[in-house]
């Protein structure tokens, strides 16, 4: 086994370098880091092909043009300290109201403009070969947030093709938190199209939202049957969805390939699933490998919590105290049904 591969990325505008950092397992399966935004900038999935699955860039220039876009795509990122929309960036906490930054119009979204995603985080390997962990401290009142944020992230590959991800964070005040990543996922390759591919879901429920894409509270059936069925037509036209998960003990979302066998099968203690097909990418955004990406380059399965969850009292709570402990874990585990 080769230990971890590490390599210098680029450098911030500061003068800090950003490094890359690649796990394999014995399979041949490969996942490489960058410590700008915690980001996952490939998964290669092993065969007579080597198969990249998730959307990214050859160079920082262009991670760090991208999050500066109308619409940042995030390709790759880890987000917080808030996933998803916090209407008109307000929350109320412990009898106070807390005005965030308001970066997407009137509204908060995925953690402000001083997020996660823009971090460096310090990278540290683990005594696994196919370990990593990464960290980063938010101070108190970055975007608007109570508590000085302490956060490590450890992403684990497997021999048995699953990619494990450990999210855990500790608040000095009681503050509020959502953390997702944002991986565009597409098995048939990053330079193809998910219009093929299957989508299932273990849930039977979305949040019904507004025209600012801010949940109303009320919930949505769209299926009586969870994993049962595939994700409808009228769904994945424009998708940008939060699915309740309805068992969180089993199997929890798929993604198919139609022809070669790959499937992804996501497993997570997140209450649930937003589902993203690039709706929102300009078209011919060049990617890795020199490759156009457009509309329907990929799809994200962002396992989380429910967005705007302060200001809705039958939603999960969001809130994180100060002597406490905040998790998502999630594992995206790969299968190819030819060789099972």
């Amino acid at each position: 086994m080769n230990p971890v591969e590490i390599k210098e990325f680029g450098q911030l505008l500061d003068g800090q370098m950003v490094y890359s950092y690649l796990l394999k397992n014995k399979n041949g399966m490969s996942v490489e880091f960058i410590s700008y935004g915690a980001v996952m900038r490939s998964c290669v999935l092993p065969g007579k092909e080597a198969l990249d699955v998730v959307l990214g860039f050859d160079y920082l220039e262009d991670y760090l043009t991208s999050m500066n876009m109308e619409n940042p795509p995030y390709f790759g990122s880890m987000v917080g300290r808030f996933a998803g929309r916090i209407h008109q960036g307000i929350f109320f906490l412990n009898n106070k109201v807390y005005q965030l930054r308001k970066n997407h119009g009137v509204h908060h979204l995925h953690g402000g403009t001083d997020s996660f995603s823009r971090a460096l985080w310090t990278a540290e390997l683990q005594s696994s070969e196919q370990e990593i962990t990464f960290t980063h401290t938010c101070p108190a009142g970055t975007e608007g947030f109570p508590g000085e944020l302490t956060s490590t992230l450890t992403y684990s590959l497997t021999d048995e093709n699953e990619l494990k991800m450990c999210f855990k964070a500790e608040s000095t005040e009681d503050t509020i938190i959502n953390v997702t990543q944002h991986h565009y996922w597409n098995l048939g390759g990053h330079a193809s199209s998910v219009n093929n591919q299957e989508i299932r879901l273990n849930s039977t429920h979305y949040l019904e939202k507004n025209t600012d894409n801010i949940p109303t509270g009320n919930f949505e059936q769209w299926s009586a049957m969870p994993m049962k069925e595939e994700l409808t037509t009228e769904l994945r036209v424009d998708l940008d969805h939060t699915f309740i998960i309805s068992d969180q003990s089993k199997i929890q979302a798929s993604l198919t390939h139609p022809s070669n066998g790959w499937k992804m099968l996501v497993k997570s203690n997140q209450p649930a699933a937003h589902m993203f097909i690039g709706c929102g990418l300009p078209e011919n955004l060049r990617g890795k490998e020199g490759v156009s990406y457009h509309s329907k380059s990929g799809v994200c399965f962002e396992m989380q919590n429910f967005p705007d969850a302060p200001n809705h009292e039958h939603f999960p709570s969001s809130v994180l105290r100060k002597d406490k402990i905040y998790e998502n874990n999630t594992i995206f585990h790969f299968v190819n049904q030819d060789h099972v």
